[in-house]
């Protein structure tokens, strides 16, 4: 039996088991006629460093240098720039001058004076002022105290402990010149200190006793940005009425009530709404006596005992 035969290029038939070293062969044959000619600086058909350029040609037919070079008297090949090109296009009458570009000014944004705090300029270094975000500051010449909160509202002194214990007059100082500058000029004069001794005890008893005798009040703070939010609040509630801050009392007897009878331990609204019904009224309730009292439901004897000592109770103690 033949084995099969297969044509290969450059060989004779060979049988199977050749085939492969014969396609070894022919390889290794192209790769090495490759790398020789490459050795001896054969050109490429594909190298665009062997390629001519495209040249312009003159009136006599000569060659000259390619269009995207300069020439050999260093001008280019065309002289005719774009502005040349369309420099009669403004002596037509379809022509129209662009119109001029606008400025605009820009002018520096205006302070809105309802949200600006007065500031003494000896405050120009207080930490303090770094943390204020929410309201603007401004310096001002010939202010007696720290800070001023509208033109009448609020002034504030500014003092830390710290300070304080090194210069124990200075607050009294300050104080005394704020009262001769004008004492009802101001409805609301605060001590604005900022805590930053552990050891505080003996001298916020100082500042306070100043602060009390010269009809200050005394506003502790223990970081910067807290005191810095204690003036933009001062700010922000400057027109304020004292009655948003007030608690608000119900007009009614029974919310009344609920409010003076559960101050008294372990009695509740419950405890309430039952004793007013058994005895109709508060002066009832307390003119009951300890029998009266327990038989009314849910109340026990030590609710009884707590009920009849706040009745018996006197208002002012010796």
């Amino acid at each position: 039996m033949e084995d099969k035969a297969t044509d290969v290029p450059g060989s004779s038939r060979v049988d199977g088991e050749n085939y492969s070293n014969a396609i070894a062969t022919e390889t290794s044959s192209v790769s090495s006629s490759l790398h020789l000619a490459a050795n001896v600086g054969v050109p490429s058909l594909l190298d665009s460093r062997t390629l001519h350029p495209v040249t312009d040609s003159g009136d006599d037919g000569n060659e000259t240098a390619p269009r995207y070079l300069p020439r050999e008297n260093g001008s280019a090949s065309s002289t005719l720039t774009f502005c040349n090109a369309f420099a009669q296009l403004r002596k037509t009458s379809s022509y129209v001058l662009p119109p001029p570009e606008k400025i605009q000014e820009v002018k520096a944004p205006v302070r809105d004076a309802a949200a600006i705090v007065y500031v003494n300029r000896r405050q120009q270094g207080n930490p303090m002022l770094k943390a204020v975000r929410n309201v603007g500051l401004e310096f001002r010449d010939g202010l007696v105290s720290d800070y001023v909160i509208g033109e009448s509202s609020c002034c504030i002194l500014f003092l830390s402990v710290r300070y304080h214990l090194l210069h124990n007059s200075y607050l009294e100082e300050r104080v005394q010149s704020v009262r001769n500058d004008d004492p009802t000029h101001y409805k609301t004069k605060l001590v604005l200190c900022f805590v930053d001794v552990d050891d505080n005890e003996v001298a916020l008893r100082e500042i306070n006793r100043v602060a009390l005798l010269s009809d200050f009040t005394l506003v502790l703070a223990w970081s910067w940005l807290e005191a810095a939010r204690y003036l933009e609040t001062f700010k922000a509630y400057e027109n304020k009425s004292a009655t948003i801050i007030k608690e608000k009392v119900e007009a009614e007897f029974l919310p009344k009530a609920n409010d003076v009878l559960t101050s008294i331990r372990s009695v509740n609204k419950t405890d309430v709404v039952t004793l007013l019904s058994t005895f109709g009224t508060v002066k009832g309730l307390m003119n009951a006596s300890m029998e009266e009292l327990s038989l009314c439901p849910g109340v026990g004897a030590k609710k009884v005992r707590q009920l009849l000592e706040t009745f018996q109770e006197p208002f002012t103690k010796q």
